[in-house]
Order: structure tokens, then C-alpha cells, then sequence
């Protein structure tokens, strides 16, 4: 074909190399976008299926919330029964991302309540593996002082904490005594707070954290928005059953 405006076939050119680097630009940003929301769906879908499915052997209770029986309350390895206790993991970024919710929240507990956090132990589970040197920092009496960098540490830094030259660079780092923590590791004080943990890890069949153990009762999941979460606990917390 032979055009007999060479000007308007050279405009239509560059209008069309115009639009054709727009759309791929357009093209590039659209799957750029894509690929974000894919990833957040796949990380909520994720913790929907390891945590909150732990409970869905029970159709008649919800996925994220469990009643365990009188007799289990009854030979329970807790011992306050006005309680609240989170089972957490320095390896789970669910547990740093709600810390400072769950500081606030302790404050506002009715007297006569306690709240604690003990690590997850079992040999079943790989978030178990910080365990230890939970226990000891908590022999020391320095462990929520700490907490937030061990957090840092694993999940943010990747900085694996079970690997002694590691742990004691960290240690270190963080002004502890590294003579002093290591020799606590090894005492029985020590050894009786992680048969402790996992007798409760063992008890209530807690295989992923964050969990929360409610009054020696109640084992629930986050599945809501913490303020809103936050009331449903304090809820169960003044059951009176």
C-alpha cells in the first residue's frame, strides 16, 4: 500500500510506538500488582490453614476457638486458674506484630489476673528450637526486657539462634553475660521451666502460636482485628464456669 501522506504515515507510526510502550508499562505495573496481592492472599491463606485449622477436627466448634473437657482442666499443668497465657515462638512474626497489642492489653486485665507468655516446646515442631534460651532468659529475670531483639534477631535478620556462635554474638550484642547464661542453661531451674512449657505445649495440643490458653479452658487463635479480639478474650477471661 502506498501512502501518499508521508507526514500522517509517520505520526500514525510514533502513535502506535506510543501506545504500544504505554501498554507495557501498564502490562508490567498490572502483574506487578498481581503478584502482591497473590502473595498476601497465600501468606493469610497459610496461617488460616497451620493455625487456625489445628481446631477443625470439631464441626461444632469454630476453627479458632477450643473447649477442652473438666477432666483435662482438671490435670491441667497450669496452675492460676484466673489466667491468660500466650504460646508464642521467637520464630513467629505473628507473635512480634502483636506484642505491643498484648503489653497494653496485660494492663488492662481485672485484679487477680495473670498474664504470661511461655515459648512453644515440642519436638514436633521447628518453632519449638528457641525454647531454651527462652527459659534461661527467663531464669535470669531479662526476657521480655530482650524479647523484641530476639524477635529482630530470627525473623527480621535471619539470624539462626541455635547455632552457639551466633547465640552468643547476640548475647553479647545485647549485654548479657555469656559465661553466666551458658552455665544457666544447664541447671535444673532451667530444665524444670521447659518441662513446664512442653507439659502445657503437650496438654493442650498446641502445634502453632500464637496461641492463647484462657483460664485453663479455653485454647483460641486470633480470627479477628485485636481490639476486637482483645474484648473476646477478656470475655472468656471472666467466665465463671
Amino acid at each position: 500500500m502506498t501512502w501518499r501522506y508521508p507526514r500522517l504515515q509517520v505520526y500514525l507510526f510514533r502513535c502506535e510506538n506510543t501506545m504500544a510502550t504505554q501498554f507495557k508499562r501498564i502490562t508490567i505495573i498490572s502483574y506487578s500488582l498481581c503478584l502482591i496481592v497473590i502473595s498476601s492472599l497465600m501468606t493469610v491463606l497459610c496461617y488460616h490453614i497451620f493455625v487456625f485449622n489445628t481446631f477443625a477436627t470439631d464441626n461444632s466448634q469454630t476453627q479458632a476457638f477450643r473447649e477442652v473437657s473438666t477432666e483435662q482442666i482438671a490435670q491441667s499443668p497450669i496452675k492460676d486458674a484466673r489466667s491468660i497465657i500466650e504460646v508464642m515462638s521467637y520464630g513467629c512474626h505473628y507473635c512480634a506484630a502483636n506484642e505491643e497489642n498484648l503489653a497494653e492489653f496485660s494492663r488492662t486485665l481485672p485484679p487477680g489476673s495473670v498474664f504470661t507468655a511461655i515459648h512453644i516446646t515440642s519436638e514436633d515442631s521447628g518453632l519449638a528450637a528457641y525454647a531454651p534460651i527462652f527459659a534461661t532468659l527467663e531464669e535470669m529475670g531479662i526476657e521480655k526486657n530482650v524479647r523484641d531483639s530476639a524477635y529482630n534477631a530470627v525473623i527480621t535478620r535471619n539470624v539462626d539462634l541455635t547455632d552457639e556462635k551466633a547465640l552468643n554474638a547476640w548475647l553479647v550484642k545485647n549485654n548479657i553475660d555469656v559465661d553466666k547464661f551458658n552455665t544457666l542453661r544447664q541447671s535444673d531451674a532451667v530444665k524444670n521451666r521447659l518441662s513446664t512449657m512442653a507439659a502445657i505445649t503437650a496438654h493442650y495440643d498446641i502445634n502453632a502460636t500464637p496461641m492463647f490458653i484462657i483460664n485453663k479452658r479455653y485454647v483460641v487463635a486470633q480470627d479477628s482485628e485485636f481490639p476486637q479480639f482483645a474484648q473476646r478474650m477478656l470475655q472468656l477471661l471472666k467466665e465463671d464456669k
